[in-house]
């Protein structure tokens, strides 16, 4: 007499795998911060692309999600729209670089091309929620009363700043003027 009958065997691999993906939706769920407002929606927008046959939005997708993908098998995912943000700001660097390589070799299909995958990225930046520049100079305000007069230099004023804003999307840039502009008068 067998131990366990095939239906036996059936009936406890098919609940452990409902058990198994109730865990996975549940785990997927708690993971995600409540401030994230344009990560989720990535994969809804994907459908949309894709239904509408819009390429340049289906291929900048696409590369975002491949991103976020191998993001989540090192130490920085992406989780939130904070990380998500410096992503974007990372393919419309790259974006911009290769519309100026394809404008130097006189390829305006591809200048074409890259400026509708552009225009993608850049309506996913303005989507993201930013941390307001009034917000970020009390940040930067802050952190350089926190030192004193004789260590204000610009890496541990910095330290500081990206330790206090931490996973917010904000305006790099505009740190790193504020930065230079107040460790440069003091």
């Amino acid at each position: 007499m067998a131990l366990f009958t095939p239906t036996m065997l059936r009936t406890a691999f098919s609940m452990s795998r409902s058990a198994c993906i109730r865990h996975a939706t549940l785990r997927y769920s708690s993971t995600s911060t409540s401030e994230s407002v344009v990560l989720p929606r990535l994969q809804s927008d994907l459908k949309t692309a894709m239904r509408s046959k819009n390429k340049p939005a289906l291929n900048v997708i696409r590369a975002l999600q491949a991103e976020i993908i191998n993001a989540s098998k090192t130490a920085k995912p992406i989780e939130n729209d904070g990380t998500f943000y410096a992503l974007v700001q990372k393919q419309i660097k790259a974006s911009n670089a290769a519309i100026e390589e394809c404008t130097a070799a006189k390829r305006l299909d591809l200048v074409e091309k890259e400026q509708a995958q552009l225009d993608v990225l850049k309506k996913y930046a303005e989507d993201i929620p930013k941390l307001s520049e009034t917000e970020l100079n009390g940040i930067i305000d802050q952190a350089v009363a926190g030192f004193e007069e004789a260590k204000k230099a610009y890496g541990p004023v910095m330290g500081k700043v990206m330790g206090a804003i931490k996973g917010r999307p904000h305006d790099v840039e505009y740190v790193q003027k504020k930065i230079e502009e107040l460790v440069g008068k003091k």
